[in-house]
């Protein structure tokens, strides 16, 4: 099987652009595997092994997140098994995003005869598109791909195992640490004293479902026209790690991962 078909210096390029640096170190070997031998494994749908050049190599399917709970998990990762087994000796993996996580496990965009593996999970309803600031251009047309998905009741959303929550913190406790979908009216917004802005999905931010955008992050809102102040009464959807803070929380780092689902609400005056 091949890995990348470009040669050492090619391979090495490849690595530093994903990294964000323009040419690779003087006098480095390429910290990538080659020819891959024998068939690739799934691990679970976002998850894979290949073995190359004698060891074993684990891959993190970039930009989807798979369903922890059952049947779906075991099912996602039998359909990711099958694309795999298709796509055989002409699986293609290009680095994505910071191209390794901090464990060391490379991070991909899989292809094969019939296009991305990752698209087909998601149009088949197994995986859910799991956006990062690091790797957002596919994400606009998987969303796509997975709203058509959800909305037909596909795979994972037959069985409720992959799911659009609304925002009562009780029923997100179940769901915290892992990436989930959260979807709600922003009751108000508010900002710290250190620049974060918070959008507030209840009224009492100790304990309800909250969205922070540090402010280190929020130019990347500004630049493509989403202002997070001005969302009070609006019906957004949200993606990302799903965490404890005061209530269950998510914090957006790119405005990817929000989807306006319906404009802010005007003010009603009074007597009007």
């Amino acid at each position: 099987m091949g890995w990348w078909r470009s040669g050492a210096a090619g391979l090495a390029l490849a690595l530093a652009a994903a990294c964000g640096e323009t040419t690779p170190p003087a006098g480095s070997e390429p910290d990538m595997p080659g020819a891959i031998a024998g068939g690739a494994q799934a691990l679970s749908a976002d998850r894979l092994v290949v073995w190359t050049e004698g060891r074993r190599e684990e891959v993190r399917l970039a930009g989807i997140a798979a369903p922890r709970a059952e049947p779906s998990a075991s099912l996602a990762r039998e359909a990711l098994q099958a694309l795999l087994d298709q796509a055989g000796e002409d699986l293609r993996l290009e680095p994505a995003g910071p191209g390794r996580n901090r464990h060391g496990t490379l991070i991909a965009e899989a292809s094969g005869p019939q296009g991305s593996l990752q698209d087909a999970l998601i149009s088949l309803g197994w995986v859910m598109t799991d956006s990062h600031g690091d790797h957002t251009g596919p994400t606009p047309s998987r969303l796509v791909l997975e709203e058509a998905a959800r909305n037909a009741g596909l795979g994972a959303w037959a069985h409720h195992d992959l799911r659009v929550h609304g925002t009562d913190p009780n029923a997100l406790a179940p769901w915290l640490d892992s990436v989930q979908i959260v979807e709600g009216r922003v009751i108000s917004t508010g900002q710290a004293r250190d620049g974060r802005i918070y959008l507030n999905f209840g009224t009492d931010w100790r304990t309800d479902f909250t969205v922070q955008v540090m402010r280190r992050d929020q130019r990347r809102f500004e630049a493509q026209g989403v202002e997070l102040r001005a969302l009070e009464g609006a019906v957004v959807r949200v993606r990302g790690w799903l965490f404890e803070e005061n209530g269950p929380m998510i914090s957006l780092d790119h405005p990817e991962a929000l989807e306006m689902v319906n404009a802010p609400e005007p003010a009603r005056l009074p007597g009007r």
